[in-house]
Order: C-alpha cells, then structure tokens, then sequence
C-alpha cells in the first residue's frame, strides 16, 4: 500500500504548483534500514537507469531518481559506505545483510541519492526497459552538475558515534 500526500512545490506556476505525492516503501533483507520515496511520478514514469560500472553491474542495480522528490533513508546501524573511481559518490548498503540501496553524495550542500528500485517494496516496474548508461568520461563538474539536476533529494538518519 501506498501512501498519497499533497505537497506544494512553490517555484512552479500556481496552476501546477501543488503535486499529489506517493510514499513508496521499502529496506533490506534484515529490517537494519528503511526507506520511503516520495515522488508525484507513477511508478510506470519513473526514469529506469541501469549504470554499466563495474561495481553497478556486480549489484545488478536499476536505478531511478526525481528532483522534485525526496528519500528517507533510516537505518539502526551505521550504513556501510564504498567508494571508488572518482571518490565522489558513497555507495551504501547494509552492514548486517549487505543489501545495496544506492548512492548518495553531496553537491553544492545538498544530499542527493539515486535509488536501487530493487529495494522497494511491492512496486511493479519492467526492469528490462532501464536505460544502460556510461558515466566513465564524465569529469568531476559534470557528473556533480548531472547529479544536482537529476538526484533525488536525500534526508539521512543513522546512528552516530
């Protein structure tokens, strides 16, 4: 099941200006980590990406992310994080059971993340139709620039120690 917000979204025009937003739920094998998305896009409008990196193409991740959206990731043990290549995204997945949610990085002071749809929970998509994408000869200001216009917004509780 899922839940349906209002939200209002105030640099639109006031005719558009307010979006009716979904929660989709899901988390790992173990129940360490949750998440909700919320997004206005129907699960069938979600941009579908599949990632050919090395590291994506061992997980199997497809991802999908909405700027106008956000995700709350909630975790009851610090998040294992792993990064590589340009050293400018943390991978996360759990530390208990080692379910991979995403990536998540920080870009001119916002936290923004692209999601593993794998993770949700009872959302019906056609994986086979997720775009394979190249970012390996992106430099830095791109893949940073490409991030701030694409990523989904990331709100991030963990323990701290």
């Amino acid at each position: 099941m899922h839940r349906a917000v209002a939200a209002y979204f105030p640099e639109q025009p006031a005719e558009q200006g307010w979006a009716v937003m979904a929660d989709y739920r899901g988390g790992c094998h173990c129940g360490a980590v949750r998440l909700v998305l919320r997004t206005a896009r129907a699960p069938g409008d979600w941009p579908l990406r599949r990632c050919t990196c090395s590291y994506c193409v061992r997980f199997g991740g497809v991802y999908t992310s909405d700027p106008a959206g956000h995700i709350e990731l909630t975790s009851r043990l610090e998040l294992r994080r792993y990064r590589f290549g340009q050293q400018t995204a943390d991978f996360l997945s759990c530390p208990a059971c080692g379910v991979y949610f995403g990536a998540a990085c920080e870009v001119e002071g916002a936290a923004l993340a692209v999601l593993n749809v794998r993770v949700l929970d009872g959302v019906a998509l056609d994986l086979a139709s997720a775009q394979p994408m190249d970012f390996d000869a992106e430099s830095v200001a791109t893949r940073n620039a490409r991030r701030r216009r694409h990523w989904t917004p990331l709100v991030l509780a963990e323990p701290v120690e």
